[in-house]
């Protein structure tokens, strides 16, 4: 290839991925097989979301593909479980591993291997050697508002920088992601984020985030026995 079209090639790339890409977050959270639990799959809804995404031909990126920035179009999915529960490292093993899907795990560590429904920090390195990724969410899940900031500010700082020191000591990681319990996001709390050193941090709202989205404020699909159906179609469409 000459030069000049090299160039070409190259600029055409670059376009496509600053201002073409983008991803789709879904946000699991129990495979427990529990309908009357909205935001719980079985295992056997699970894989059939994942069939779906498949035969559109979703690409499904790691955390480090994500970070990268490198992926292109619109045909992208990144999938993020959060809180930690036990049945998630089932889910991995039994569903998404044989998928050769990668998802990232939103950690809140006051569970881990502390209660028998989480997961214990061994599963957690198990997970991580297999290059999954691994996000803060908070230390004990709490809802990160202005008001909790300025009555508990020590309360309000350990969900935040706590959380990510353990995080990173028990798993011998840097931890980049931060995923806001319940989705709610302050101007507090992404000033601590950003302060904090991490360099995303999800919300939930319903639309794929794009390559110039606000970094500590990143969307994400809340997957929902009531929405799963409709949220599929809109991320394949």
């Amino acid at each position: 290839m000459n030069r000049g079209l090299w160039l070409i090639v190259a600029i055409m790339g670059i376009t496509n991925t600053l201002w073409g890409a983008q991803v789709s977050v879904l946000c699991y959270h129990t495979f427990l097989g529990k309908p009357k639990i909205y935001t719980d799959f079985s295992l056997t809804e699970l894989k059939q979301h994942i069939d779906t995404l498949q035969s559109h031909h979703m690409r499904f990126l790691t955390q480090e593909q994500f970070d990268s920035g490198h992926y292109t179009g619109t045909k992208n999915v990144l999938i993020i479980i959060d809180d930690g529960n036990i049945s998630g490292y089932k889910a991995y093993q039994s569903v998404l591993k044989p998928a050769h899907i990668q998802p990232i795990f939103a950690i809140y560590p006051n569970i881990i291997s502390h209660v028998g429904y989480a997961m214990t920090w061994d599963q957690l390195r198990e997970l991580l050697v297999d290059h999954c990724g691994m996000a803060c969410h908070g230390f004990y899940h709490l809802f990160l508002t202005e008001k909790f900031a300025q009555k508990d500010p020590k309360g309000f700082n350990q969900e935040i920088v706590r959380s990510k020191q353990i995080l990173e000591n028990k798993l011998g990681i840097k931890i980049n992601y931060f995923v806001y319990p319940f989705g709610v996001v302050s101007p507090v709390a992404k000033t601590t984020i950003q302060k904090t050193g991490y360099r995303y941090a999800f919300s939930l709202k319903a639309k794929p985030t794009e390559i110039h989205e606000d970094p500590f404020d990143m969307p994400r699909y809340m997957m929902t026995r009531s929405m799963a159906k409709s949220i599929l179609k809109q991320v394949t469409q």
